[in-house]
């Protein structure tokens, strides 16, 4: 029974942490009335020597956007440097601080998104627990460290639902300085990966304010194999070729089969 905030996500941190991860992808986005689009994106994560960690994401399709590329390194101070490269556009560039509360190629997620907080970048308070979709669960209030952590994430607060039997997040509430929800995050199907790891096939981000929403599913997956740490470099985001292929190959066979499956009615 975990009394307090910290102690709850600690163990969420210890039961579905990861040193290392790597998988595909599809991200539908639909704003409006206008038509989905979509991409199938690899993404991969490492964890250095210090306990920092890298991360690239990388744009496999559609051809048009092929090569669109994002990558992060946590820096020791607890700081990330973060690269948006853009093949048509010419060289990467790096996001300054005030751009990383900034969506990620028009989805519904933003760069501070789509990596993992670290421990002192936020302080937590459990509250009264609720009901989830049938799922009990922890509530924890989390609020960014310092104001610098809120400028970073554009987030005042966040109400994390967290299921007080696995220990997966299943719900996430991003609130403004106006306490007014942002957006929300729902997290649905998780599948164990290895041990006692896992993650949700399926993951949506709804924002009442645009009249939008992301949906992510996972189509392949490699857990807890090292990936070279020249994988996560500016030279891999303008130089991928027959070495990075040969680093998703045995994703991709997979990706198309879940993808096929995922597009019958």
């Amino acid at each position: 029974n975990y009394k307090d905030g910290s102690s709850v996500m600690n163990k969420v941190r210890e039961t579905q942490g990861t040193d290392s991860e790597i998988y595909i992808i599809k991200m539908v986005t639909v704003t409006g009335t206008n038509d989905p689009v979509t991409r199938t994106i690899v993404s991969a994560i490492q964890k250095d020597a210090k306990g920092n960690y890298m991360y690239l994401m990388r744009v496999l399709a559609p051809e048009d956007q092929k090569g669109i590329s994002l990558l992060v390194l946590e820096k020791d101070n607890g700081d990330s440097e973060q690269y948006l490269y853009m093949p048509a556009v010419g060289p990467p560039t790096k996001i300054d601080t005030t751009g990383r509360s900034g969506n990620f190629m028009g989805t519904d997620f933003t760069y501070e998104d789509l990596r993992r907080e670290k421990p002192g970048e936020w302080t937590y308070a459990r509250l009264d627990d609720e009901n989830v979709d049938g799922t009990d669960c922890y509530v924890i209030i989390s609020d960014p460290a310092n104001p610098q952590r809120e400028k970073i994430t554009g987030y005042a607060d966040r109400m994390v639902y967290v299921d007080k039997a696995t220990y997966d997040v299943r719900r996430i509430e991003f609130i403004d300085s106006k306490h007014k929800l942002i957006k929300e995050f729902d997290a649905y199907d998780y599948e164990p990966t290895n041990g006692t790891t896992q993650r949700p096939r399926r993951g949506e981000m709804n924002n009442p304010t645009k009249k939008s929403n992301t949906v992510m599913s996972l189509l392949a997956s490699r857990v807890n194999q090292p990936l070279d740490p020249k994988f996560f470099t500016l030279d891999t985001l303008t130089h991928w070729g027959a070495d990075e292929d040969k680093i998703i190959a045995d994703l991709l066979p997979k990706a198309t089969a879940a993808a096929s499956t995922s597009a019958k009615p």
